[in-house]
């Protein structure tokens, strides 16, 4: 199992990471803003199922890579925090650019059905997802025990953190949308900070590789 201070850590990093509006949350606001709550919700579970599939893939594909080569771990460790340092990047750049794509993602309305499986596909086809699973949360892996249960593990609780957030976003965004899509610049500055906070846990985390904790 991972250690506590494994835990920890990346309860840490995935509610930083969670919490910074990216391409699934965007588009569960758009369809909140343009549709209405449930189709939000709606929404925000379809692309857990999405993301799910990749969890499960992940976990049995680089298990086989990892028994294969040990060494491979540290690399995609190495990779995760390099990663990191990318995404806080590229949030903080992209910040007066979110308003927009919230607007650009409401539409005319739609049945639920339909709604869910573009939820689903935003999900599968995040890029984001596809690396997190793969570079980032074998950081917290914890050689000693098992790979895929381990992986496993966190990869749940990833989800389950990540829909709660989600489902919050929407209700925010429900409940307050006028203010939301009146002054793009209050979005802006939440987004900007998240950024910052992203790049601050890929620091901390190349200075724990550094030290060996």
């Amino acid at each position: 199992m991972p250690t506590l201070a494994a835990m920890i850590t990346f309860l840490i990093t995935a509610l930083v990471i969670i919490l910074i509006p990216g391409p699934s949350v965007v588009f569960a606001i758009g369809r909140t803003l343009a549709l209405g709550r449930s189709s939000g919700l709606v929404t925000v579970v379809a692309n857990a199922m999405g993301t799910s599939v990749w969890v499960v893939g992940t976990a049995f594909g680089l298990y086989g890579l990892v028994s294969a080569l040990p060494w491979l771990l540290e690399v995609i460790k190495i990779g995760g925090v390099v990663y990191l340092g990318y995404l806080g990047y590229k949030t903080v750049r992209g910040a007066s650019k979110q308003h927009a794509n919230i607007m650009s993602s409401s539409d005319a309305k739609k049945p639920l059905g339909q709604i869910f499986r573009e939820g689903f596909f935003v999900g599968l086809s995040n890029p984001k997802t596809a690396v997190f699973f793969t570079a980032v949360l074998p950081q917290f892996i914890n050689p000693a025990g098992n790979f895929v249960i381990q992986f496993l593990l966190l990869g749940m609780i990833f989800e389950v953190v990540g829909v709660l957030s989600d489902a919050m976003y929407v209700l925010a965004a429900a409940a307050v949308r006028d203010w939301i899509l009146n002054e793009p610049k209050r979005l802006q500055t939440i987004v900007t900070v998240g950024g910052f906070m992203i790049l601050g846990v890929s620091v901390w985390l190349l200075v724990n590789m550094l030290t060996g904790h």
